[in-house]
């Protein structure tokens, strides 16, 4: 398994060794080396490309603050964690976008919400959109494995999952292939087929290409050769075919 590499820039050595330590106990993340001053420490952050650095703040030959702008002009992707004795560089440490701010003398237990943090970050990162729908049809059969219907349909939109709830969905649909839920005002890319989604939700199959939610639905009308067309609720009034072969199963959910 890879871990997350990280560095450490500390000029106070027992400091270094210190929380070289309490990052030893994780095993996602190892530490490839230690600089005890700005200058080396942008040698050593070059050399090695690490995930992330650990830096204080002042230091001699180059202050913390300017060592991370630095560091995020090389590569905008390395995290940067603050390690301090000061308060009053939280400012400036949020305008180079660092990820974390922790005070000296170190708690462990606030260094393990830094390095809890750093972790979903660096898997984010670490996410290949290929795999988006195998996670996602991980988390579907996560959910409510009691029961039959799921409460809420995991959805990809840059890169990021959205659990979407049942009732908040309108309708799903085919597009090039890709399987798409639409709510209100938006649609989203899910990783299950309409025959998978129908298998988890109550959804009415109204067409080959089209899933529909019966409480979202605002009329139905004939179209023609015995077809009818149902218009959804969202907000552009969506219109959803009803293959010939369905209408008969819809109006008897109707009782019409």
């Amino acid at each position: 398994m890879n871990k997350l590499r990280c560095i450490i820039v500390e000029d106070e050595i027992p400091a270094s060794e210190e929380l070289s330590y309490i990052i030893s106990k994780y095993d996602s993340i190892k530490v490839e080396g230690i600089a005890h001053d700005g200058e080396s420490g942008m040698e050593l952050i070059k050399h090695k490309k690490p995930d992330a650095v650990f830096m204080d703040i002042n230091m001699p030959l180059e202050n913390g603050i300017k060592l991370a702008s630095k560091v995020k002009e090389l590569d905008s992707s390395i995290e940067i964690i603050f390690v301090t004795a000061y308060e009053e560089y939280a400012i400036k440490a949020f305008e180079v976008n660092a990820l974390d701010y922790i005070l000296k003398p170190f708690d462990e237990k606030r260094i393990s919400i830094t390095i809890s943090r750093l972790e979903a970050k660096w898997k984010s990162k670490k996410m290949d959109n290929k795999e988006l729908p195998n996670i996602i049809n991980e988390i579907i059969n996560k959910i409510d494995k009691e029961e039959k219907l799921v409460k809420k349909l995991p959805c990809e939109r840059n890169g990021k999952i959205i659990l979407v709830d049942i009732k908040d969905i309108y309708f799903c649909y085919i597009e090039d292939e890709k399987t798409y839920i639409k709510t209100k005002d938006d649609s989203y890319l899910v990783g299950y087929t309409l025959h998978q989604i129908e298998g988890k939700t109550n959804f009415f199959r109204a067409h080959r290409s089209y899933l529909v939610n019966m409480d979202n639905i605002k009329e139905l009308y004939s179209w023609f050769n015995g077809t009818y067309k149902l218009v959804m609720n969202d907000l552009q009034k969506t219109e959803v075919p009803i293959s010939r072969n369905n209408v008969r199963k819809l109006k008897e959910l109707l009782g019409i």
